[in-house]
């Protein structure tokens, strides 16, 4: 007990000596040191406390909001940039695609873009923006970017054209087997992206995934084109012809870029 009243006279006697040299400002050169190295810091979390405190973070809520939009707005316009990009890159590809078929086959052709399309159970069209100003004529023969058969042009102004598809109720068009050129059938629109394939000789070999072709019977429509396959084959052995239902390559829905093609040339000579 003793020695711990002996320890409390001594540290209140050391307070003691402290606070008579403060007050004889014996003490002041320590003290300035000491406010001096300490400023620093000091200065620095007075900083810190009017930044991300009080008014301070109230005043910088709509910098940071306007930065936020200003960064949306730019990946908004990325994201524009990049799905014109992806378009170009399609349409360019879908070109080279028509130009390398058109250059190997040597049809004369107009390029056309599809600008409305119908499908449903009673219409399988699409409507183009080439016309009689552009050279069209009714009945020409249209075409994919990879050679396929879409349908031919039923109804024709100066400006746009209509193009019944295969698969339209009213398209009709002679079929050919992809091995050879000779007619063994007629392929004919049920509407929904359906055709059927009929007066088919029952001779005539005919399975599932056969590739059907046009068979250039028509003046405006050249042969060899693909243009469905077949799906299931119907018919008796005893049935002097077969059916067959058909799925039409070109979809209506994948159409943007086609090709009609020109009669002029139609039919092109042996080099070409």
């Amino acid at each position: 007990m003793r020695a711990t009243l002996v320890r409390v006279g001594a540290v209140v006697g050391g307070l003691a000596v402290i606070l008579l040299l403060h007050i004889v400002g014996f003490l002041r050169p320590v003290e300035d040191g000491a406010r001096n190295a300490l400023l620093p810091v000091m200065s620095g979390a007075a900083s810190i406390s009017q930044t991300w405190g009080g008014a301070g973070m109230t005043n910088n809520v709509p910098a940071l909001q306007a930065q936020v939009q200003d960064l949306q707005a730019r990946l908004a316009s990325i994201s524009v940039d990049y799905v014109k990009l992806k378009s170009l890159e399609e349409e360019n590809q879908l070109l080279r695609d028509t130009a390398k078929f058109l250059s190997d086959t040597g049809y004369d052709h107009v390029s056309a873009r599809v600008i409305a399309r119908s499908s449903d159970a009673s219409h399988d069209s699409i409507l183009i923006d080439r016309g009689s100003n552009d050279g069209i004529e009714l009945g020409m023969a249209v075409i994919s970017g990879d050679g396929i058969f879409v349908g031919k042009v039923t109804t024709l102004q100066e400006r746009v054209s209509t193009v019944t598809l295969v698969a339209d109720p009213t398209s009709r068009v002679a079929a050919s087997p992809l091995s050879n050129d000779h007619l063994y059938g007629l392929i004919q629109g049920q509407g929904d992206g359906v055709a059927v394939l009929t007066l088919v000789p029952q001779t005539e070999p005919l399975k599932p995934n056969d590739v059907v072709v046009t068979a250039g019977t028509e003046e405006k429509v050249p042969p060899g084109l693909p243009v469905a396959l077949v799906n299931e084959v119907e018919g008796k052995a005893t049935d002097p012809f077969k059916t067959a239902t058909l799925e039409p390559l070109a979809r209506v829905d994948q159409l943007d870029l086609v090709a009609v093609l020109r009669p002029a040339v139609l039919r092109p000579t042996a080099g070409n």
